[in-house]
């Protein structure tokens, strides 16, 4: 993997409840208001943290949460593998998070901020999650780079809301409680892009969008789009703002 001091990184986990018969909603969040994150943004690794929901209510795994590191090695660290909050009595049963819910986590290295609005902090109230990777083979993975770098956030950035993109690189993943069998990987890019709207017109922004290269770009990638809803910020609120990458 190579030498990862230094480098901004991000910790993605997507979540759901898994014994709803004995979880309910209201404790899930409070143990991930009250407990997990605040162990998470005390740590020297982390001072934000940020909680969506799926705006799709069938969706498989509903909730999300997001974590920036100013130092991706932290993700190796003693002391991040070191946490306690998974096990809680604010948890049913054992206590134990991996016999209630289902989390799976990819752990990222930021590649590029584009913040052409500069608003900061505050102003996000949903983002539109887009993961994906090419299906030609790893060499095409540097043709959607090129294509979010030239074209594709300069039309993104037209949209009615729009407020500031963060794109990262896949560098490992994770699964609580571990799968069964072998999970295919996620996709290799993630872009968060960010709105001050509380809804994305997706109509209005393919046709944004639409290019001779996004058509290209689509045709040799595979995907996860998901809008989610603003739910909560913790700490200095801070989604590498002013970072210039």
């Amino acid at each position: 993997m190579g030498s990862t001091s230094g480098i901004p990184g991000l910790l993605y986990a997507s979540s759901k409840i898994t014994r709803p018969d004995i979880l309910d909603t209201k404790t899930f969040f409070e143990w991930y208001d009250e407990e997990h994150i605040p162990e998470l943004i005390q740590t020297s690794g982390f001072d934000s943290a940020f909680r969506f929901i799926d705006s799709n209510p069938d969706s498989e795994r509903p909730y999300l949460a997001v974590y920036p590191t100013k130092d991706f090695s932290f993700f190796q660290s003693d002391e991040f593998k070191g946490m306690k909050s998974l096990q809680s009595d604010k948890l049913p049963g054992t206590g134990a998070a991996a016999e209630v819910m289902e989390s799976v986590s990819r752990f990222d290295k930021l590649v590029q901020v584009y913040d052409p609005t500069k608003k900061g902090p505050g102003h996000t109230k949903c983002i539109i999650s887009a993961q994906m990777k090419s299906t030609s083979g790893p060499a095409a993975e540097e043709d959607i780079d090129s294509w979010y770098r030239e074209e594709h956030l300069r039309l993104i950035a037209k949209s009615e809301g729009y407020l500031r993109t963060t794109r990262y690189k896949l560098a490992f993943s994770a699964q609580l409680p571990p799968p069964a069998e072998d999970e295919a990987k996620p996709p290799v890019w993630l872009a968060l892009h960010e709105f001050e709207t509380k809804s994305v017109d997706l109509d209005k922004l393919r046709e944004l969008t639409t290019s001779d290269w996004t058509n290209k770009i689509h045709e040799t990638t595979e995907g996860i789009f998901i809008i989610y809803e603003f739910a909560k910020d913790f700490g200095t609120r801070d989604l590498f703002h002013g970072v210039e990458i």
